[in-house]
């Protein structure tokens, strides 16, 4: 790790360098320049000595010499984001435009040059649109930007329509953000974010009637905004030409002619250099210079002379971000100011508000307030406003499906450094005391696994090189976020592979020595800041040296982290027992390590459930909360798929539930209805009868009401409970009661036993089919689930029956006479769940990555979707069975190898070996089955396609979590077989 002596020089160097073209009148910023702007500074004409002109040649000559030769757009690099192309195309392709039509001085401009560019930008900008996804987009004023500049563009050149897939949806976001805004509003003394795009207004708006809100000579600091205001007002304002002339003679085009989107941005970057080396670790001695001095008086003395409230420069509009990271910074630098002003102006019903008429609310911004809330000496007087920020923040965390989006910035780990940071500090509080009373027990719960999640992926997204993305400043933020990371407890198990990781990342860093613009910060394009590059570049590398100097376990969420919820060796037999499975060959333990923490994280949000709709009366001590979760963050993880933690959270749920339905029907639906069961059918029928056009689902081989005989315990049999009982009852540390059964007793079976079943199914029909989520699904998955709901506990009371059946010896009703391949397809599949699953886990995905339309909308999707849930199923009893041979004879439950066509096999073994080359089979016809899935699809629509391929990614982690069941149950069997008590053995 470097030198701290030589970290501060360089940080007081950084400072320097920020404050190397600042000006009392324009201030400073360091924002890479934008074709986009650039375009409309070069489109300025001025009349001088009676003759009319370009303004600023220089700005033209800049886009000449930028256009791309191999694809005519002007575009920030390979990873910038689609906007960036499409404005910084249309932008100049409109001053190509006008330039060609009237040269004025540039006369001597070839116009066949310039009418071959033309043609080369506009078929880019086709292209462009053509592949825009709008619904991703989270840049500046994007949509009424957009619409703007095409409008422009017709009415400079009728030929230049552009139609294009995502148009509808871009114009549907403009009509409602205009629906709550008029340009007159901009007439009156407020200044609104729409002053810094004023060239979207033209033909619309008086400009003359905005000249009152310039603020030395800007439109609210946007080169283009006050370009299109020199242009349309009927006085020229010399204030505003030495504005543009400063900008481009200043800012980061130094003299070219280019200019960058906003300028100045004083209060913005001397905010973020500072509170982001002050967060590392870095002291105000480290800083102490003349620099810090000067950066702690502009910043005192805007914060005094606005009231508390900032925008990114003096007198501009005041937004959250500016103010609390403004409040912050002095707080860390020993000059408290009072957040009062800033909870005042952006404090919102349930987050707060960047700015007024913000359009959505953002994640960074309200981690910045939140940040500067905790900063405050005595925290509780803001308790209320800390609740509402820090709920908002983990709803957002919960819900965000895959890599989470911010406005600001165009990398999710971006705000996933300062959720960390922010759930890191309030877990600390919490530890000490401070917020006593404010956060119930389920909110700490989600924000655990928010603050885990949000570190661990970083952690397993790390590429081999060291980077994150080949980026030095997103390398830098990995490295915050892990570096906070060993301040939490969750994090303790784990230390080898942060501290591993870290040691990495800074090698990474330290090995480039030309640091590249990274365009992730989102303007109205998207731009680079070397003055923010490097002071997350220096935070990172103080961070890391700060935190490997300390090796005493953590201790922040300790009162979260309940070591009596899995202790350290049931932990490492888990993982050690796991890491045998296919499925993680190659992967090192301490990614199943890492998973197993978050399923512990999960459990106390399960527990806390257990019994809302199963009351588990007489049941075994339900010792499987452990490892349900981790069957699905084991492969979400592995896949880098990356879920919601929502989801998670529901599917595991779900698990817990077909479990408890396992318990249900066996130990209290089945004796209630004993030598009845035709009648416990009745009961299923009648809570959920069959739609007039459907046909009567297969229940599997016959319907006779066998009388069940025997002494054996009724065994839950779905794909869960097999592996969960096996394993987790021989495990030595759960304080299993090894006499406790599942009870039987028939004295207590009663009449009201019958009530008691009838209003428990209601109940789980009322849980799956008004869930929340599934509401907001399509009918047609709703639907779906309706009929594999009823065709679940239809299988369940078939198992009961067959078992019976295979019981009494009664060879006329016995399922083994029945055709195997018909049973395995129909009442054996239906009773792992899988079908069911599959159908509620469609709902979830209509409701949350679909709009609530259908998962499979053709005929040929919803045909091979149902063929890969039935193979799913199929495979799952399989090896289901395959695992439990030897103990379903001991209990007399009905086994895949009872069936007639195994009897060709003598011993078990030649059983065993049949059965998994069936279970080979359906795996393989699910592969293929699948992969044909994922080749269908229709329509065009760029965004339609994203949340498809999405989907299928959650659906193969999906097939994952079943896989692993059935490798686990045949690793359990090869190394351990449980005797049930009071059985055998």
């Amino acid at each position: 790790m470097l030198d701290i002596k030589y970290l501060a020089k360089e940080a007081k160097s950084l400072m320097r360098t920020a404050l190397e073209n600042y000006t009392e009148e324009y201030g400073l910023g360091a924002m890479s320049v934008a074709a986009y702007d650039t375009a409309w500074v070069s489109m300025v004409t001025k009349v001088i000595d009676g003759e009319k002109q370009w303004l600023f040649p220089e700005s033209f000559q800049y886009l000449l010499s930028t256009q791309s030769d191999k694809t005519g757009s002007w575009e920030n690099g390979s990873d910038s984001a689609q906007i960036d192309g499409i404005l910084n195309t249309a932008g100049p392709l409109l001053a190509l435009k006008r330039h060609l039509a009237e040269p004025l001085q540039l006369a001597h401009a070839h116009p066949h040059d310039l009418a071959e560019r033309v043609e080369r930008a506009t078929v880019s900008l086709r292209r462009q649109l053509a592949v825009w996804d709008v619904s991703t987009t989270e840049h500046v004023g994007f949509e009424i930007i957009v619409p703007a500049i095409l409008e422009l563009l017709e009415k400079e050149d009728p030929s230049l329509v552009f139609e294009f897939g995502s148009k509808k949806l871009l114009m549907k976001i403009h009509d409602k953000k205009m629906a709550r805004f008029r340009p007159e509003f901009l007439y009156g003394p407020r200044r609104f974010t729409a002053l810094h795009s004023l060239e979207s207004f033209i033909g619309k708006l008086d400009f003359d009637k905005v000249r009152h809100h310039k603020v030395n000579g800007s439109m609210l600091g946007s080169p283009s905004s006050t370009a299109a205001y020199l242009m349309h007002s009927s006085e020229w304002d010399e204030e505003s030409e030495d504005y543009l002339r400063h900008v481009i003679r200043n800012a980061a085009g130094r003299g070219s002619g280019a200019v960058p989107s906003a300028f100045p941005s004083t209060h913005f970057e001397i905010t973020w250099i500072l509170s982001t080396l002050l967060r590392a670790g870095f002291t105000k001695d480290d800083l102490e210079s003349p620099e810090l001095t000067k950066m702690v008086d502009i910043l005192s003395r805007s914060f005094e002379t606005e009231k508390g409230v900032l925008g990114f420069a003096p007198f501009f509009e005041a937004d959250v971000d500016d103010t609390a990271k403004t409040i912050s910074t002095l707080n860390m630098l020993g000059r408290p100011v009072s957040p009062k002003s800033l909870v005042k102006l952006f404090e919102a019903d349930t987050h707060f508000r960047t700015y007024a008429g913000e359009r959505d609310p953002s994640a960074t911004a309200n981690c910045n307030a939140l940040l500067a809330l905790l900063q405050q000496p005595d925290v509780s007087a803001y308790s209320g406003q800390i609740l509402k920020v820090t709920k908002f923040l983990v709803d957002f965390w919960w819900t965000s499906d895959g890599e989470i989006m911010d406005k600001w910035n165009t990398c999710y780990l971006y705000p996933s450094v300062l959720l960390v940071e922010a759930l890191t500090d309030i877990l600390h509080l919490i530890e000490q005391d401070k917020l006593p009373g404010v956060f119930d027990s389920e909110l700490q719960s989600r924000l655990a696994v928010a603050l885990f999640q949000a570190c661990l992926r970083p952690l397993l997204d790390q590429s081999p090189d060291g980077s994150w993305n080949q980026s030095i400043e997103e390398t830098a933020y990995g490295i915050l976020i892990l570096s906070e990371a060993r301040r939490v407890c969750f994090f303790n198990d784990l230390r080898q592979p942060l501290d591993n990781a870290i040691k990495r990342g800074v090698t990474y860093i330290q090995s480039i020595h030309d640091r590249p613009p990274s365009y992730i910060w989102i303007e109205k394009v998207s731009y680079a800041s070397p003055l923010l590059t490097d002071s997350y570049l220096l935070a990172a590398l103080k961070a890391a040296s700060s935190s490997s100097s300390s090796s005493t376990e953590s201790t922040i969420g300790s009162s979260l982290w309940n070591k009596k919820n899995i202790s350290t060796n049931r932990l490492d037999k888990y993982v050690k027992l796991f890491s045998q499975a296919e499925l993680f060959a190659g992967h090192p333990e301490w990614e199943l390590r890492g998973s197993m923490i978050e399923a512990t994280l999960l459990k106390p949000l399960l527990v806390k459930r257990r019994l809302e709709v199963f009351q588990r009366k007489g049941m075994q001590e339900d010792k499987y909360f452990d490892l349900i979760p981790f069957f699905w963050t084991g492969p979400n993880n592995r896949a880098r798929t990356f879920t919601s933690a929502s989801f998670l959270y529901q599917v595991s749920l779900l698990s817990m539930l077909t479990y408890q339905v396992d318990e249900f029907m066996e130990a209290v639906a089945a004796p209630a209805y004993k030598d009845r069961l035709d009648e416990l059918r009745k009961v299923v029928y009648e809570i959920l009868p069959e739609e007039e056009d459907e046909e009567r689902p297969d229940t599997g081989t016959g319907t006779s009401t066998n009388k069940q005989t025997g002494s054996a315990k009724p065994r839950p049999s779905g794909f869960l409970y097999g592996f969960l009982s096996n394993f987790i009852s021989t495990s030595p540390d759960t304080n299993t009661n090894t006499n406790t059964t599942l009870t039987e007793d028939p004295e207590i079976i009663t009449a009201p036993a019958e009530t008691e079943v009838r209003q428990t199914l209601t109940n789980f029909k009322k849980y799956c089919l008004e869930h929340v989520l599934v509401q907001k699904a399509s009918k047609a998955d709703r639907n779906t689930l309706r009929r594999e709901l009823r065709t679940y506990l239809l299988a369940q009371v078939q198992q009961e029956s067959d078992s019976a059946a295979l019981r009494s010896g009664n060879s006329n009703s016995s399922p083994k006479n029945k055709s195997f391949f018909h049973w395995a397809r129909s009442t054996g599949a239906d009773n792992v769940s899988g079908t069911f699953a599959w159908s509620f886990i469609a709902c979830l995905l209509s409701a949350t990555l679909t709009e609530g339309g259908e998962v499979f909308p053709t005929a040929a999707e919803k045909y091979v979707a149902a063929d890969v849930a039935r193979h799913l199923s199929t495979m799952a009893r399989i090896y289901n069975d395959l695992g439990s041979i030897r103990r379903d004879e001991e209990e007399g439950a009905l086994n895949s190898v009872d069936f007639e066509e195994f009897k060709v096999h003598e011993d078990v073994e030649g059983k065993k070996r049949a059965l998994h080359d069936i279970g080979e089979y359906e795996h393989a016809c699910l592969l293929l089955a699948f992969k044909r899935l994922e080749g269908l699809g229709r329509g065009d629509d760029v965004a339609a396609k994203r949340l498809r391929t999405r989907r299928l990614g959650i659906w193969r982690m999906f097939l994952d979590q079943v896989v692993l069941f059935d490798q686990i149950y045949v690793i359990k069997d090869l190394s351990s077989h449980h005797v049930v008590q009071g059985k055998s053995g």
